[in-house]
């Protein structure tokens, strides 16, 4: 019985994939079927159906073209038709950026502005020709408003040491005067610390101001660095060179005239010079006296002299005074180009515009050929 029942099953399932209800014959006829259906229904839509004279559909096949048939495409023009939809994209995309970073930014107040007055308003600075002065400025205003640190001595102590300080009268001289006239005096630096450092200026430069090419103030140059020239006689400039050197300068009479102190033989306070040398210095080796202060930035190192000492006075500063004691009153001047300014042309550069006091080993560099001229 149970024989006679598998027989039976196993036909239906030969039967059924034969006639394709199941397996892949059945689906390879059935795809057959869907193929013929799907290319009777594009006949039909090809074909035109019309009314005879009976009434009864006739079908009209519809011809497809041949090649010669078919309308011909312009090449250039769609070239041109899409360079165009490009270039217009691109504006868009464009535009759309500059929008939204417009819109990004913090909107600004509205000003209202005179009609007249707004193309003045905008109108950019002009250059300053060749041979022009290169900033105008009115000197008494910004020397009304530009006032000198004041730091007077206070104590019984401070008052007595600095007794015998230089007058503002001293100073009040013509530029190339008052470099000579400094050679032999001494000048002091009082420390915070209570130390007191001496020495004999024996070397100096005159910078005559507006006329002078070598000067800061070349053409009444006004800039916030050489603002302590165009102060009163006596004010203390220091200005930085090479990023890493200080100069020592002291205003004169004459606008924008000052003189820079170059050398200055030891006096008192030996130590803390040599001391604030060394801690400069890459080299530990001690130093004679005379190479303490043998030039305009070792003169700024002994000193502890920096930018920030800028438009105190000498007159009434208690930090530092110069003071005559009367020990060289007969000396020999030497006067001898200044050092360091060929760019400003040979006419000014050879001007004898350095002074030094002759025979002293603590002068910077000595001129031989100018010292003959004196013997």
């Amino acid at each position: 019985m149970f024989r006679i029942v598998r027989e039976l099953s196993r036909v239906e399932i030969i039967h059924s994939r034969a006639t394709g209800s199941c397996g892949t014959t059945g689906f390879v006829a059935k795809s057959q079927t869907m193929k013929r259906t799907r290319a009777a229904t594009r006949i039909q839509q090809g074909n035109k159906i019309e009314k005879d004279e009976n009434g009864e559909d006739t079908i009209t096949k519809t011809r497809t073209p041949t090649v010669s048939e078919r309308p011909k495409l312009n090449l250039k023009s769609l070239r041109n038709q899409n360079t165009k939809n490009v270039s217009n994209t691109m504006d868009q995309v464009v535009a759309s950026s500059k929008r939204s970073k417009v819109s990004q930014r913090e909107p600004k107040m509205e000003t209202h502005v005179e009609k007249g007055k707004e193309e003045e308003e905008l109108k950019p600075n002009a250059k300053p020709g060749k041979g022009k002065r290169r900033a105008v400025v009115d000197l008494q205003m910004m020397k009304a408003e530009l006032s000198q640190l004041e730091d007077p001595p206070v104590t019984p102590w401070e008052k007595e040491l600095s007794s015998g300080r230089l007058q503002y009268e001293f100073f009040d001289t013509p530029c190339e005067e008052l470099a000579q006239r400094l050679l032999g005096k001494v000048l002091v630096r009082y420390l915070e610390n209570g130390t007191v450092l001496k020495g004999r200026i024996v070397e100096t430069e005159g910078y005559l101001g507006a006329i002078d090419k070598a000067s800061m103030t070349y053409q009444n140059k006004v800039t916030p660095r050489n603002l302590p020239m165009y102060m009163p006689p006596g004010t203390i400039y220091v200005y930085m060179t090479y990023g890493m050197y200080h100069c020592f300068n002291i205003s004169s009479q004459g606008v924008g005239c000052a003189v820079l102190l170059r050398a200055v033989e030891p006096l008192e306070g030996l130590e803390g010079m040599a001391d604030q040398r060394k801690m400069k210095r890459k080299t530990r080796t001690d130093l004679k006296p005379h190479e303490l202060c043998n030039g305009p930035s070792k003169l700024c190192m002994a000193y502890q002299l920096n930018r920030e000492h800028n438009r105190y006075s000498v007159c009434t500063w208690k930090g530092m005074w110069i003071e005559d004691d009367g020990a060289l009153e007969d000396i020999k001047i030497v006067k001898a180009a200044r050092i360091g300014i060929d760019s400003c042309g040979p006419e000014w550069a050879s001007k004898p515009l350095r002074f030094y006091v002759y025979g002293n080993t603590s002068v910077s560099k000595r001129d031989k050929k100018a010292e003959m001229e004196i013997l």
